[in-house]
C-alpha cells in the first residue's frame, strides 16, 4: 500500500509526465538541413519511429516511447522497475543529441540534424519526469514504515490462510521482510493487513485489522484476524488503508 506522500508523487509524476509526452506529439521536434516542417511533428514521429529505429542509430531513440510507457503502468505497483525503465528512456531520448544524421522513412535518404525544437525538450522532459519521480516513489517505499492509527500496513498474501488468519514467514531472527522492509515481529503486534484485489473491473484492494502472534501449531508467525471482518476497501465507510 502506498503512503498519502508517495501516492501524491505519482499523482504529480503521471499528470505532469504524460502531460508534457502529449504536448510533445503536437510540436515539431527537430529539424535537418532545409527543413523544419510538420513532418517532423512528434505525432508523425512516434507514428513512424519504429521503422526509423531500424533504418539509423539516431532512430533507436525511438524506442525510448515504450519504455516510458512500460513506466507509467509500473510506477504505482513496482516503482523501482519503473524507475529503471525511465533511466533507460532517458538516456536513449538524450542520445539524440549526439547524433549527426537520420534517415528518412524513404529508403537510403539521410538528412544532417540541425537544429531541435520545443517537441524534442518537451519529450526529454517528459522521460526525465518519470525518472525523477519514480525514483522519489522508490525511496519512499525502502525508508518509510506504514503507520495508520498505530498499526503498522503490511501486504500480505491471503492464499497463505491458516486456522487463525494468514502466515508470516521469517527466518530465524523474527524479522518479517516484506515491501523493502524489515520488520521486528512480537507479540501481541497491530497490524492492518491488504493485498490487491479487483472487483467490478477496478482495483479494490482488501484489508483487514490483525493481531500478530507465533503459533507454536503452526510453527511460525501468524497475523490473526476474524476472517468475517477480511472486506474490500469499498464496502467500508472509512477504508482500512485511508490515513
Amino acid at each position: 500500500m502506498k503512503t498519502k506522500s508517495q501516492a501524491i508523487v505519482i499523482k504529480i509524476t503521471l499528470v505532469s509526465s504524460m502531460g508534457l509526452y502529449g504536448l510533445s506529439l503536437t510540436q515539431q521536434a527537430y529539424c535537418i538541413t532545409g527543413s523544419c516542417g510538420n513532418h517532423w511533428m512528434g505525432i508523425s514521429i512516434v507514428a513512424l519511429g519504429a521503422i526509423g529505429g531500424i533504418m539509423s542509430l539516431a532512430g533507436l531513440t525511438w524506442y525510448a516511447n515504450p519504455l516510458i510507457w512500460a513506466a507509467w503502468s509500473q510506477i504505482n505497483k513496482k516503482p523501482k522497475q519503473a524507475m529503471i525503465f525511465s533511466l533507460i528512456a532517458t538516456l536513449l531520448s538524450a542520445s539524440f543529441l549526439l547524433a549527426a544524421t537520420i534517415s528518412d522513412v524513404q529508403p537510403n535518404v539521410t538528412s544532417y540534424i540541425t537544429g531541435y525544437r520545443i517537441g524534442y525538450w518537451l519529450w526529454l522532459g517528459s522521460m526525465v519526469t518519470t525518472l525523477v519521480g519514480s525514483a522519489i516513489v522508490y525511496l519512499l517505499s525502502r525508508d518509510n514504515l506504514s503507520i495508520i492509527n498505530g498499526r503498522i500496513v503490511l501486504k500480505v498474501d491471503f492464499n497463505n490462510r491458516c486456522a487463525t488468519g494468514v502466515k508470516l514467514f521469517t527466518g530465524d531472527d523474527n524479522v518479517l521482510r516484506a515491501d523493502n522492509k524489515k520488520i521486528k515481529l512480537y507479540d501481541g503486534l497491530q497490524a492492518i493487513l491488504w493485498d490487491y484485489d479487483y472487483h467490478d473491473k477496478k482495483t479494490d484492494n482488501l484489508a483487514v485489522i490483525a493481531v500478530i502472534n507465533y503459533s507454536f501449531d503452526e510453527n511460525c508467525w501468524v497475523a490473526g484476524f476474524n476472517f468475517d471482518d477480511l472486506k474490500h476497501e469499498s464496502e467500508r465507510v472509512h477504508g482500512l488503508l485511508e490515513n
